[in-house]
């Protein structure tokens, strides 16, 4: 997800329209919306695109169809979030059901033929912990089921804690 962040959005004409600030999921895990880094009067407004008026999503860009497709929201209806919503996925601490710490998350995955659905989550233990060690990578094995998304820590079943693999050089460091 981190690698979405900063891309800048296009019409499909061309003009620029802003760059990826945030993006927001929907309950189910899915990417909703795109939040455009774009400069509104009033500071508790943001600018969006819809996910379904993205057109093209490339590795250095994203297109959009026309200039209808981007809206204005208040920042408060921003419910789930990367970074900037009431609830934001970075720095969430990730738990097993039963109770054990796994780490912070510091990066989202998506799969290859799922698109826009979360399958795992990169995950640090703090800066010097990921300097030493690296970061570990916790892709969940049945998806987002029996995931719990709360306001202040993700619940992920206990068979998890086995599926952790050590990553020296993340995907959100290169």
């Amino acid at each position: 997800m981190q690698q979405m962040i900063g891309l800048p959005v296009y019409l499909e004409s061309g003009k620029q329209i802003g760059r990826v600030q945030d993006i927001v999921l929907d309950e189910f895990w899915r990417i909703s919306c795109l939040v455009l880094d774009t400069k509104i009067w009033f500071r508790n407004a943001v600018r969006i695109v819809n996910w379904a008026d993205v057109s093209t999503r490339g590795e250095d860009a994203f297109f959009v169809r026309d200039r209808s497709a981007v809206s204005t929201i208040h920042r408060k209806h921003l419910l789930r979030s990367f970074h900037t919503g009431r609830i934001r996925l970075k720095e969430l601490p990730v738990y097993t059901v039963d109770g054990q710490e796994l780490g912070r998350v510091s990066d989202v995955y998506f799969g290859k033929s799922e698109g826009i659905q979360i399958i795992g989550y990169e995950l640090t233990d703090g800066f010097l912990a990921d300097v030493f060690e690296g970061r570990r990578r916790l892709i969940l094995p049945e998806g987002p089921e029996g995931v719990t998304l709360g306001e202040d820590a993700i619940l992920v079943p206990a068979s998890c804690e086995r599926v952790l693999e050590r990553e020296p050089y993340a995907e959100s460091d290169r």
